[in-house]
């Protein structure tokens, strides 16, 4: 009768156990024990129309035209390009008649006591006098170097409009003067730079601009100077808009305006690749392909000279921007070699033996290394051969390491991890009771 009612037993904790084993394989379908408890769904807040979004509220969609990449307020070259001719028209009758007139718009503009639409206005008639033809006159050069200390004084108003119409002359200036404004523009520049941290849009934006004018139509050596001294600002912004400036220079003014600053150039970007800024880092890297157009070999010993993680972050730079032709001979070799070892392997290499690999491998270095039209290593002193064979090698011991895990690698908690031990301890403990039980 015992050895019935154990048997019995035992039947039904077998029926038990292969229950939970289909239970805790299957891991789409949760235990008997996690179906058990069930997590409350959580409550929805009152009205459900209440917690839509609103097209005005933030994080949605916003309603209007596109804003300016500077934001509201903002101008760009487009708006200076209209406010060039959109002045007053006037007529020049005669030199005596010019230089009257332009002393007057000085008197106003060297006076910050007069109103500041007074001033405004006297600085689109400076426009005005040019859409006229006033540079055809030799005496309006003589009044325009009298003008450099009111076109500072109008660029430094508390006034945007003011700041905005003086930004707007300048540009005008050299645009039609070129580099006969050189000496305008290298005494205007300084204090354009200091409205770029400018907390008012127009300031700010039209100071940049004007810069952008001038670099582009006045090629003048001692510009350089002031534009490399701003990339080292402690202002951000200020350092940012430098090396935008800079990369601009390089792409626009030729080689011979460049030579006699080529090492602050190349110091200038240096310190631009290591700034503490990242999107000043961005801009720094940019102006490293317009320096090498120009000077091929101060860049490369540029390039030689950076840390190999500054090293590696212009490569990737250059290779997203497509311009991986400016990169050093020997870095471009380098890369080829990092390329191969990203590429898949043969089927012959990856289903080979372990140990046939290996042989292969240093086999191979070795008949490499004697061979003279063999592979040769890489600039970073890597064996691409030798990477290869060991990299399938370690794939391989992967694959047979993954089959001698068995069990073990089911989850814990699951009757299948053990196995036929646990049956036969199951067994052997049951039959102990009903011996026990028999003997008493």
């Amino acid at each position: 009768y015992n050895i019935q009612r154990s048997f019995i037993f035992i039947s039904y904790i077998l029926q038990n156990k292969s229950f939970d084993d289909e239970e805790s394989v299957d891991g789409n379908r949760p235990s008997s024990g996690a179906s058990a408890f069930k997590v409350p769904a959580p409550k929805t807040s009152g009205n459900p129309v209440n917690s839509a979004r609103k097209p005005g509220s933030a994080g949605g969609p916003k309603v209007g035209g596109a804003s300016k990449e500077g934001g509201a307020g903002a101008v760009d070259e487009d708006d200076f390009i209209k406010a060039f001719t959109d002045v007053p028209t006037v007529q020049i009758y005669s030199s005596r008649e010019l230089e009257e007139t332009l002393n007057k718009i000085r008197e106003i503009l060297s006076d910050d006591k007069h109103d500041w639409d007074q001033r405004a206005n006297a600085l689109k008639k400076i426009r005005s006098l040019l859409v006229a033809g006033a540079a055809q006159y030799d005496c309006f050069f003589q009044h325009l170097r009298l003008l450099d200390g009111a076109l500072k004084l109008s660029a430094k108003d508390l006034r945007s409009q003011v700041v905005r119409e003086a930004c707007i002359t300048v540009a005008h200036l050299s645009t039609v003067l070129g580099n006969k404004f050189d000496h305008g523009a290298e005494a205007i520049v300084p204090t354009l730079f200091n409205l770029v941290p400018n907390s008012a849009k127009v300031m700010a934006t039209s100071g940049c601009a004007a810069i952008r004018f001038i670099i582009r139509h006045t090629h003048v050596p001692r510009l350089i100077p002031l534009i490399t001294s701003n990339c080292t600002s402690k202002s951000v912004p200020v350092r940012r808009r430098s090396f935008e400036f800079l990369d601009l220079l390089l792409q626009e003014w030729q080689t011979h305006s460049l030579e006699r600053h080529a090492a602050v150039l190349v110091e200038t970007i240096k310190k631009g690749i290591h700034d503490a800024d990242a999107e000043a880092r961005v801009e720094a890297r940019k102006t490293y392909m317009g320096l090498r157009n120009h000077f091929p070999g101060e860049a490369e010993t540029l390039y030689n000279s950076l840390e190999p993680s500054y090293q590696k972050s212009l490569q990737t730079y250059l290779k997203s921007s497509g311009s991986v032709a400016s990169l050093p001979q020997s870095d471009r070799s380098s890369s080829s070699s990092q390329e191969s070892l990203n590429r898949p392997f043969s089927s012959k290499w990856s289903t080979a033996n372990p140990s046939t690999v290996a042989g292969r491998v240093s086999t191979g270095s070795s008949k490499a290394s004697s061979l003279p039209g063999s592979l040769q290593r890489s600039r970073s002193d890597i064996d691409v051969n030798a990477a290869a064979g060991a990299k399938a090698h370690h794939a391989a011991g992967q694959s047979v390491r993954s089959g001698r895990l068995g069990a073990g690698a089911l989850n814990p908690g699951s009757y299948a991890s053990l196995g036929k031990t646990a049956n036969c301890g199951i067994l052997y403990f049951v039959f102990f009771l009903v011996s026990m039980k028999s003997g008493q």
